[in-house]
């Protein structure tokens, strides 16, 4: 195998790497350099007595030159043949031409060797990064979390949350996987309880003198599902700076359904005559709407335990005798009103309250391609 350079290692790197790999603790690294287009072992290191592997970073610093690339095999631990270490040493005051050409070998030598025999790498262009500070800074390095734009920061603060909430209410997650009744109802999920006027306001909206909009919240502290409020008036409202539910009913006035189909009979003519005869009804649909309002200036473990939550709560109809027509998400509480509504709902719900009016068009599909060849 060779590389984009056309060099590949010699028969004496890999006895030597082989050997290295077979006796464990024979050597501590193996100091690699390209002599007449092969990678050959200039330099062998047994370790150092009494001393660790980070320690033994101090050889490097003797046999590597400050103008002169090379590439060093380095063991790293005595007890496991993958602890090996690669290092590829360019420094900047070589020569372009050695730059170049230790750069496009670097592949070769891993890969013919075996890449699964190597824990670990590292790039340096100067000795000091190869010293047992630099090599433990390296270390540090992979550990450190990696720079996070804003967005990703709140998603990892969310998922650690997350996790801490999880462990907490464990206990309460297992402690039942039903809805019970009355004050001790509890939500399998994460263990919220619904108080008794939160089931008595979702039971009094679910009937026709409940009134438009019913809205929850979750005190958190005692985990309990409350209403926060009942409103009548049909204003859709939403706190900017807490999540909440809200269930609301959605009139659609109006619409007009065309229906009737009268048969006409002439006996002069002994034939039978069918007339379709325009015969609206006004029609009053109520379509049931669920809206989860969390807004982005929410506190992070709020917006967990809504999220989580969101669903079982949307899911409480059947239990008080309704279905959901839609279900909205949205952390921009501002751009939902009557409007909004009306745009999520759509031409479907109004379609399947009249079925045949000839108002309503069907939406449109993908138009076909047109055929090969032909002109347009």
């Amino acid at each position: 195998m060779a590389s984009q350079s056309g060099i590949g290692i010699s028969e004496a790197l890999s006895t030597a790497f082989v050997d290295a790999v077979s006796n464990k603790g024979s050597l501590r690294l193996i100091l690699v350099q390209i002599e007449n287009e092969s990678l050959v072992p200039s330099l062998v290191r047994p370790p150092t007595e009494s001393k660790t592997e980070v320690e033994d970073f101090e050889l490097l610093g003797d046999i590597l030159q400050d103008d002169k690339p090379a590439y060093v095999l380095f063991r790293l631990g005595d007890n496991a043949e993958k602890d090996w270490l690669f290092i590829s040493y360019v420094p900047d005051q070589a020569k372009v031409r050695d730059k170049m050409l230790y750069a496009s070998t670097r592949a070769t030598i891993s890969r013919q060797l075996g890449d699964s025999n190597f824990k670990d790498s590292m790039f340096a262009t100067t000795k000091d990064d190869l010293t047992p500070k630099g090599y433990l800074a390296h270390l540090a390095s992979q550990k450190a979390q990696a720079p996070m734009t804003l967005r990703e920061r709140e998603l990892a603060d969310i998922k650690a949350a997350e996790g801490a909430d999880l462990s907490s209410m464990g206990t309460a997650m297992r402690s039942s996987n039903v809805w019970g009744s009355g004050d001790n109802t509890v939500n399998a999920n994460l263990g919220l309880k619904w108080h008794e006027d939160a089931q008595k306001s979702l039971s009094s909206w679910s009937a026709e003198d409940g009134g438009p909009i019913v809205q929850f919240n979750i005190d958190i502290p005692t985990e309990t599902i409350v209403v926060s409020s009942h409103d009548h008036s049909g204003q859709l409202q939403f706190p900017d700076d807490q999540p909440t539910y809200t269930f609301y009913k959605f009139v659609h006035d109006g619409d007009s359904e065309r229906r009737g189909i009268h048969v006409f009979i002439s006996s002069s003519l002994i034939q039978l005559e069918l007339r379709a005869e325009s015969q609206y009804v006004e029609i009053n649909r109520t379509c049931t709407v669920f809206i989860y309002s969390c807004p982005s200036k929410s506190p992070v473990k709020s917006r967990l335990i809504y999220s989580c939550n969101s669903s079982s709560v949307s899911s409480k109809g059947p239990e008080y005798g309704f279905t959901l027509d839609k279900k909205i998400e949205t952390s921009n509480p501002e751009e939902v009103d009557i409007d909004y509504i009306k745009s999520e709902l759509g031409s479907s719900s109004l379609s399947t309250s009249n079925p045949n009016s000839s108002n309503l068009k069907p939406a449109a599909g993908f138009a076909k391609p047109p055929r090969p060849g032909r002109r347009r």
